[in-house]
């Protein structure tokens, strides 16, 4: 029976409901100590938004890798250790026989059901964020369908201040973890089908543009706030605030000879620095 026949006969006619969308798997890829967390955070808060449930206290950061350590390299538990340079042991990362992707997709899946939106969420959008999925991009892309990316970035003279603090290692080491790491961002804009681009800077001084820009991308996540509040760990301590740029702040802490050193590597990649419009700063 037709519509307009129902209706001349005064019939009742439920509407049906709409299908289901289709689940996402949204990637934050970003390098330790740019910004990750705090995205993560205020995307997490979304109604369709499910993260890991933090198993600490809701201000810990879950990274996914922490879950599968059996089935990828991850710094940690790799030889020799290397928490926030991970870089150096790009080959390990990078090499596919050393990921069990059913196993790791299972152990995922058991953790996103723990938060209470895998029930409530329509479509689902399964949040993930471990930094050194720079050097796996491509593997998530193969192994999870209908994957997005976000690609993140941030000056490298505050990203290398901020890990030297952190973990007390050279600034030499450091910065040449931002170039390697930026290089591999530079060939994942390449491969990655599905992808945006937003850095630290514009996150934290435009927070409506990227918005908007994330919403055109991921429309389910029509409730962001950017603006809103998050746990931080900042170089004024364990706090919670908006999302408030460090940069100047983090790079006032910079010798003369820090500056020259962390200089002497960035000159050497002009082509890094263009594409991803930072400037030098010298002494």
């Amino acid at each position: 029976m037709s519509l307009l026949n129902a209706l001349k006969r005064g019939l009742h006619i439920e509407s049906k409901p709409a299908d289901d969308r289709a689940d996402k798997y949204l990637f934050i890829i970003c390098m330790n100590n740019s910004g990750s967390t705090l995205l993560e955070r205020v995307m997490s808060e979304c109604r369709n938004a499910v993260g890991f449930p933090p198993p600490g206290g809701p201000n810990q950061q879950v990274n996914g890798q922490g879950f599968v350590p059996k089935y990828m390299p991850i710094p940690g538990k790799m030889t020799p250790q290397c928490r926030r340079i991970w870089s150096e042991q790009a080959a390990i990362l990078q090499d596919q026989s050393r990921y069990n992707w059913p196993k790791i997709k299972q152990r995922w899946n058991e953790e996103w059901a723990k938060n209470p939106k895998f029930h409530t969420a329509n479509p689902r959008v399964f949040l993930e964020k471990s930094p050194p999925n720079i050097f796996r991009a491509a593997m998530l892309h193969k192994h999870f369908t209908n994957s997005f990316f976000i690609l993140m970035q941030r000056n490298p003279y505050a990203v290398a201040e901020g890990i030297r603090r952190r973990a007390k290692l050279s600034i030499e080491r450091c910065v040449r973890h931002w170039i390697h790491c930026a290089q591999q961002q530079m060939r994942n804009e390449q491969i990655l089908r599905r992808a945006i681009k937003i850095s630290y800077e514009e996150l934290s001084e435009k927070p409506e543009s990227c918005r908007q820009q994330v919403l055109s991308f991921i429309p389910e996540l029509d409730d962001l706030d950017i603006r809103k509040d998050v746990a931080v760990h900042s170089i004024d301590g364990h706090i919670r605030q908006p999302i408030v740029n460090y940069n100047q702040k983090q790079i006032a802490l910079l010798t003369k000879e820090d500056l020259t050193e962390i200089n002497r590597h960035l000159d050497a990649v002009p082509d890094v620095m263009k594409h991803f419009d930072y400037e030098y700063i010298r002494p």
